[in-house]
């Protein structure tokens, strides 16, 4: 099946939003304490779990440009250093990524293109303008991925969650501006982040990503699935599954096969 340049790229950036094992047994919910915005942030950044390697094995559903399609996927991380990505379809190797903190480089087999630049990919496709390595990656772990400081967000306990917003959510909603973003962020009884939502009322974009079923992996915590939902002039949706997921360090080639071309989506 041929996904096109638009679907592969915006399949390999989707892939790395988040990790997780499903062979462990679920973490319950406790209750929830009434805990001052900062005492709620600096909790939930505690929560991020520590390693040197991590080696995770996944299933891709998706539906990208009106067209639903499967997908097998291994992700690679090397903590604050690399993330290695590669996406196969029964078997064949259809992409390959590797991210570092200087940038990002992908090939993808389907249409011999490749791709060699920085963060603005990443943000272009998920429309927002604060993406780098470190927000990346615990984006992809279920971790705050914003810059989130307690002076400048609002909290409250809904049922049994923490709910945090921007204080400036009204002021954004009332006179929008470019790179401004509505945003609120839902933590379960355990401060894991279990919803983010963002809108640029400027642009129109909705970005939500919810988190589920938390897992515990030795004395890590890691959720089990994951649904991205990009709204812009298409709605763009994947949901990740994990099957297996290790500690252990994996081999990780890269190279940009001769005779690709660039892939014209950064132009």
């Amino acid at each position: 099946m041929n996904l096109g340049k638009r679907k592969i790229g915006f399949l390999m950036v989707i892939l790395f939003v988040v990790a997780s094992c499903s062979t462990q047994k679920s973490v319950s919910a406790g209750s929830v304490e009434d805990l001052k915005t900062a005492g709620i942030i600096k909790t939930a950044m505690a929560q991020k779990p520590k390693f040197v390697h991590l080696t995770i094995s996944s299933k891709i559903n998706a539906d990208i440009d009106d067209t639903s399609v499967g997908l097998n996927g291994k992700i690679y991380i090397q903590d604050g250093k690399k993330i290695w990505v590669n996406v196969s379809k029964f078997g064949i190797n259809a992409a390959r990524a590797l991210i570092t903190p200087d940038g990002f480089q992908a090939y993808e087999k389907l249409d011999r293109t490749y791709i060699d630049g920085d963060f603005s990919y990443f943000n272009n496709l998920l429309k927002v303008n604060f993406i780098d390595y470190e927000k990346l990656q615990n984006l992809l772990l279920g971790q705050i991925f914003v810059d989130m400081k307690a002076a400048d967000f609002e909290s409250e306990v809904v049922g049994n969650e923490y709910v945090l917003r921007y204080e400036k959510n009204e002021e954004i909603l009332q006179n929008p501006k470019e790179g401004k973003y509505f945003q609120i962020y839902n933590f379960d009884s355990e401060f894991r982040l279990k919803n983010a939502y963002l809108k640029d009322p400027k642009s129109k974009m909705e970005l939500n990503i919810a988190y589920a079923d938390w897992q515990k992996v030795g004395t890590q915590f890691f959720p089990k699935t994951v649904k991205v939902l990009v709204k812009d002039k298409k709605t763009q949706k994947v949901d990740l599954e994990y099957n297996n997921f290790t500690f252990e360090e994996s081999q990780t080639p890269f190279e940009i096969p001769s005779g690709y071309e660039p892939n014209k989506l950064l132009k």
